[in-house]
């Protein structure tokens, strides 16, 4: 099976989407987690290629992981130790370490929901279901090597550019595509894009961003103002991820601001220009510290430089 011939309109020139080799040993199908029929293969390459998890990560990454979970640890400890000698009442703080402590306790629960929740309402790519979709997501798959072995879903975007991966078991995660990323795919014949975001919400699962032990530490690093910046950190990572083994994908990601229709059209070279043309400095700084996200600024800048350096390129954290 080969993916959708390149557009024919004369636009930025990044590339067509390559063909899908299966990979030996695909059984026809197993099934999802829950009981959903699926059909995403759970093997993977038996040789992995590519960079080690520990070099695909974005410098800021886990000195901030690990920071925060060293004060979710201090947390957790002296709540427990302040309940034991008989406090009635915790500071705000304490509770967020003692909510960090009893998150695997609530977990289970928690990450069932929301993976029915969005399963329930969405539509899962199979051989039969958006085949050229799920020719290129199993390509990924084999390509990428991820831990677990994700199943893929398309909901509703109403209007919104995103995707997301998340955890559907303990140990399982799986990975959501908004409909209006699939519609550029499919009404302009071009995956490049698609493939791209897949490679970036995989990069999450494979350097493990939906993992448990990451939840333990959501309550105490949001309330000591960490969570935006661990948040950005894993952005840049998994935007690495997709740089290495998507390359040709990276500068599609100009989708996410212009648009889907309106980004075919944009002049890449005249935005980087007005990028440039922008003050770096204090402004800038700061709405990019207190973003989740890197603003577009600073990721269209480092995903440019793909191109022209190679992946390893780390954005600016401020």
């Amino acid at each position: 099976m080969t993916q959708p011939p390149p557009s024919s309109q004369p636009s930025m020139q990044w590339g067509p989407p390559s063909a899908f080799t299966p990979q030996p040993g695909y059984p026809p199908s197993h099934q999802m987690p829950g009981g959903w029929a699926g059909d995403v293969p759970p093997q993977r390459l038996a040789v992995p290629t590519g960079p080690s998890v520990a070099q695909l990560r974005h410098w800021a990454e886990m000195p901030f992981v690990i920071g925060g979970l060293a004060v979710t640890i201090v947390a957790g400890v002296l709540a427990i130790a302040m309940i034991s000698y008989g406090a009635t009442e915790l500071p705000t703080w304490a509770l967020a370490g003692l909510l960090a402590v009893l998150t695997p306790l609530i977990a289970f629960f928690m990450i069932r929901y929301q993976f029915y929740s969005v399963a329930s309402n969405g539509i899962p790519v199979t051989p039969h279901q958006l085949p050229e979709l799920y020719a290129i997501y199993t390509e990924l798959l084999a390509k990428m090597d991820v831990p677990w072995t994700p199943n893929l879903y398309v909901i509703n975007g109403n209007g919104v550019l995103n995707a997301f991966a998340s955890k559907c078991q303990l140990r399982r995660a799986y990975v959501t595509l908004f409909s209006d990323l699939v519609d550029v795919a499919y009404e302009l014949n071009d995956f490049t894009a698609v493939k791209f975001v897949l490679a970036h919400e995989l990069g999450h699962v494979k350097c493990r961003h939906v993992s448990l032990w990451r939840m333990l530490t959501t309550a105490v690093v949001r309330f000591v103002g960490l969570d935006a910046t661990i948040i950005r950190a894993q952005e840049y990572t998994a935007d690495r991820c997709a740089s290495y083994y998507v390359p040709e994908g990276a500068r599609t990601l100009v989708l996410l601001y212009a648009g889907k229709r309106v980004y075919r059209n944009v002049n890449i070279e005249a935005y980087m220009a007005s990028i440039a043309a922008h003050k770096d400095g204090l402004w800038l700084k700061l709405v990019n510290l207190f973003s989740s996200h890197p603003v577009g600024f600073r990721r269209m800048a480092a995903l440019y430089q793909v191109q022209l350096r190679g992946w390893d390129v780390h954005g600016k954290m401020l």
